[in-house]
């Protein structure tokens, strides 16, 4: 295929369509993981305990996995462009929401805003793929590499609001800079251009969509997005119990998770010229477990920066591994099975983080519920072995 047939896959960087929903993925990084950073401080407003505070990871992605769920039948019937509007739209609405002094309204505006992550992570995703065709892999390296600068960014601002007490100047922020992207989206067609696909199905391809395949890779969708809220989610609250003096910044600890991540998202193309993707995947599990693991014991902050940095770099590459396989094994039919794939990682993190909380709660101790990353990080390598790599384009 010539590169005249995909003009928008050839400069999908460098128009302004392109560059605003990939810039507005920065956006997105930083509202997924908002909930992190800010939780301690809902704790203290209405003396939850963690039980109680698990539900806002619950409620967020329940309400993402309605967006996915409405997901197919919005792009069917009013194209992404709407879709997108929509997703920023619920976004703006529910992060402005957190301001309302109500638990049980802020429980809800974390439905609304999760609603809205549901449409624009996942819609994103396949649209990307989409328009970007067999460059699908830089595509989702691209997005997965603005969002990890959102989600890094994320601490720090809630601990520069925290300290100047402009916390819900802060969440108005967000939610204005979410209907400013609503609007820009909504004077523009960012439809993608049809063309013939290289990545027409063959028989040999459609016979290998066995049942354990599928089973593995909704495992590892389901596991992987739930063991990322887990240590992004858990661990400014388990860093803000470990001390009281001043020098405890442990608004800032989720960030050391997400600066992992986005290093190794950086670092990932240079290290697939050397070794395997199937290499990679499982060297960074075995590294995510470990430090998953080593965390249960840290003693200082600085022990729990060094951990939740190394499971960030182990982590950094399996989500995009997982989408690539998915597209590059399923074909055509990605757009169907991506919706089902999208909803088992929303349940998983609906359920996983809500499970540290419960563990926590009923053992007493926060280091006790977070076993629970550790052993999604196990049942995730041994979930691998029945993935086949594909081929290569």
């Amino acid at each position: 295929m010539g590169p005249d047939k995909f003009p928008a896959a050839e400069t999908f960087g460098m128009n302004k369509t392109n560059t605003l929903i990939y810039s507005s993925f920065i956006l997105a990084g930083i509202v997924t993981t908002l909930l992190g950073p800010i939780l301690p401080l809902l704790i203290a407003r209405w003396a939850m305990s963690d039980e109680r505070a698990g539900l806002f990871f619950t409620f967020q992605f329940f309400g993402n996995l309605a967006g996915i769920a409405s997901l197919g039948a919005l792009i069917s019937r009013r194209g992404y462009g709407r879709t997108f509007v929509i997703g920023f739209a619920s976004i703006a609405a529910g992060v402005a929401g957190l301001n309302l002094g109500n638990e049980f309204a802020c429980l809800f505006c974390t439905a609304v805003f999760g609603y809205g992550l549901g449409l624009i992570l996942s819609g994103t995703n396949l649209w990307a793929a989409e328009v970007a065709g067999p460059r699908r892999t830089a595509a989702l390296s691209v997005l997965n590499l603005a969002w990890g600068v959102g989600a890094i960014a994320c601490p720090a601002l809630v601990l520069l609001a925290h300290q100047a007490h402009r916390l819900s100047l802060l969440l108005f922020g967000i939610a204005g800079f979410s209907a400013i992207v609503a609007v820009a989206i909504a004077t523009m067609n960012i439809e993608p251009r049809s063309h013939e696909s290289s990545e027409a199905e063959t028989p040999e391809v459609r016979q290998e969509k066995g049942k354990r395949f599928t089973f593995a890779l909704g495992g590892l969708f389901f596991l992987y997005v739930g063991t990322e809220g887990c240590v992004g989610g858990w661990t400014a609250s388990l860093a803000k119990r470990m001390g009281t003096t001043s020098g405890n910044l442990w608004e800032l600890a989720p960030m050391f998770f997400w600066a992992g991540l986005l290093a190794g998202r950086a670092m990932a193309p240079a290290i697939l010229r050397r070794v395997t993707e199937r290499t990679l995947f499982t060297a960074g599990l075995i590294l995510a477990g470990s430090f998953n693991g080593a965390l249960l014991w840290a003693s200082s902050f600085r022990g729990v920066a060094i951990c939740v940095t190394a499971s960030g770099l182990g982590l950094s590459c399996i989500y995009p591994l997982v989408i690539s396989w998915m597209v590059g094994h399923y074909g055509k039919q990605a757009k169907h099975t991506g919706s089902i794939m999208f909803a088992l990682a929303s349940v998983g993190g609906a359920i996983l983080p809500a499970l540290v909380g419960f563990t926590s709660t009923h053992t007493g101790s926060l280091r006790a519920g977070l076993l629970v990353p550790f052993v999604a990080c196990v049942a995730m390598l041994s979930l691998s072995t029945q993935l086949r790599e594909p081929a290569a384009d």
